[in-house]
């Protein structure tokens, strides 16, 4: 095989590489997000624990469903938050960062609060307690 051809394989590979790291880099960051924290109080339909990230789905009385993302899964058991902490029908107060995108309901929690315990899912990055 051509050291041209070896080198056109190894773009090849690489190329898709760099997307899927870039790609992982937006979902993964906090970009998509805003920069001002606001509360979200509603109640939990659904809790997923795994990969990439747990999250929670919960139902607002005036917005409807919101995907509610917690950190990845060993920063979110870090917090204390397991799958036995939430169950769907409970009450949850998340306080986070709402997507950017206009109309998306989706918001990534740095504290959540179920059955009166809360979850530090981000402490480094608590800082307001804005209602929305």
């Amino acid at each position: 095989m051509s050291m041209s051809r070896i080198a056109r394989r190894g773009l090849a590979g690489l190329v898709p590489a760099l997307l899927g790291a870039r790609g992982a880099a937006a979902h993964h960051g906090w970009d998509w997000a805003q920069g001002e924290q606001t509360t979200l109080t509603g109640t939990i339909r659904e809790v997923y624990i795994g990969q990439p990230h747990p999250m929670l789905r919960v139902e607002t009385v005036s917005d409807g469903v919101w995907v509610v993302e917690l950190g990845n899964p060993s920063q979110t058991a870090r917090s204390g938050f397991t799958a036995a902490s939430a169950r769907a029908g409970e009450q949850v107060t998340a306080l986070g960062n709402r997507s950017r995108a206009q109309g998306e309901r989706r918001m990534k929690a740095v504290r959540i609060t179920v059955r009166e315990r809360s979850y530090d899912i981000y402490p480094e990055r608590i800082r307001t307690t804005r209602s929305s």
